[in-house]
């Protein structure tokens, strides 16, 4: 664990901590613009809080989705947003609140992973917890303007759980079910519908690379359905993938081969270890136990073969289970978790 690299930490802290709410990406963009500045003085906790409020009230403004993933309930952050934007409490008194809650929550919290503190933290808070000095660690990842993808990955980390949350509201799942003459056929079927918002949480998962062949993506980028649509008709994100425009029209509706069902199988298996609100949608639709959702998934992809019948191999050069990126990237993880 230890020789891993301090943007690896700052990685999974941001992609696979826990995140009850949003506050962990948000504040990291506060971090990595202090990491920027490469100045090792003490910054007092109020400074950043306000930094992290005008930040929280210029999204919410423009993107008004749940910061976090309780039903009917709202942050810390929204509820003084809300009060400062009716006129209710000034901003002084805003940032004032907000400054109490980085101090017991969000500062004391941002190092964990798998309920662990990591063990070259990016800051250090004072005894009283109203001053952080920066580490070295921090300006290591993010001084002299490098390493400028963790920005992207924090504004998409961001998205995803704004995303997530919203799906945990509006989804539903789908029922395969079998007649007594032996025809299966589908209800809850939904429209297909643009699927573009949820690039970011794939991404989380991806690494900015094609399901389908491995490469990094570029261009324009497709969400498409591992599991053509038109045999399972549902839009449910344990069977969306990023890909490349290319790889996705060669794919078209063929049925994958199988060595893609086992990579989709393991990808799903994989968000369930984090802490991503979308977990809950794969336990909702898939099941429970390991089991259930293997069972799930062979079912789903058996019954578009029989119903599409046409077959695609991918690049024949081409085999997930030793694609060295993905291979690295679930290695560092579980080092890490």
């Amino acid at each position: 664990m230890e020789n891993l690299a301090d943007k690896v930490y700052w990685h999974f802290l941001i992609n696979c901590g826990r995140n009850a709410s949003t506050y962990k990406p948000a504040w990291g963009m506060i971090l990595a613009d202090l990491g920027r500045t490469n100045s090792d003085k003490k910054i007092r906790l109020s400074e950043l809080a306000e930094q992290l409020f005008d930040k929280y009230n210029e999204r919410t403004l423009l993107n008004p989705l749940p910061q976090m993933g309780q039903i009917g309930k709202k942050t810390i952050m929204e509820h003084k947003l809300d009060e400062f934007r009716l006129g209710r409490i000034t901003k002084e008194k805003a940032v004032k609140e907000v400054t109490e809650n980085v101090k017991g929550m969000v500062a004391q919290k941002f190092h964990t992973l798998n309920r662990l503190p990591i063990p070259r933290p990016f800051y250090t808070l004072s005894d009283d917890g109203y001053s952080l000095q920066p580490n070295d660690s921090l300006f290591n990842v993010f001084a002299d303007n490098q390493n400028k993808h963790l920005g992207n990955e924090m504004d998409s980390r961001w998205d995803s759980l704004e995303i997530g949350y919203l799906q945990m509201q509006q989804s539903f799942s789908l029922d395969v079910n079998l007649e007594k003459d032996g025809e299966e056929y589908i209800i809850n079927k939904e429209d297909r519908k643009d699927l573009t918002p949820l690039r970011p949480i794939l991404d989380t998962y991806q690494h900015n690379t094609c399901f389908y062949c491995g490469e990094e993506l570029y261009g324009t980028i497709h969400v498409d359905h591992v599991i053509p649509y038109q045999a399972i008709l549902h839009n449910q994100v344990w069977n969306l993938v990023l890909s490349h425009d290319v790889c996705n029209e060669d794919k078209l509706d063929f049925v994958p081969y199988v060595k893609f069902i086992e990579k989709l199988k393991e990808r799903n298996e994989f968000v369930l270890k984090s802490d991503l609100p979308w977990k809950q949608l794969l336990k909702k639709d898939l099941g429970n136990t390991y089991q259930e959702r293997m069972k799930k998934v062979d079912k789903q992809y058996d019954y578009a073969k029989r119903k599409i019948i046409r077959m695609w191999r991918g690049k024949n050069d081409y085999d997930p289970s030793e694609d060295e990126n993905w291979k690295m990237y679930v290695r560092a993880r579980n080092d890490l978790l």
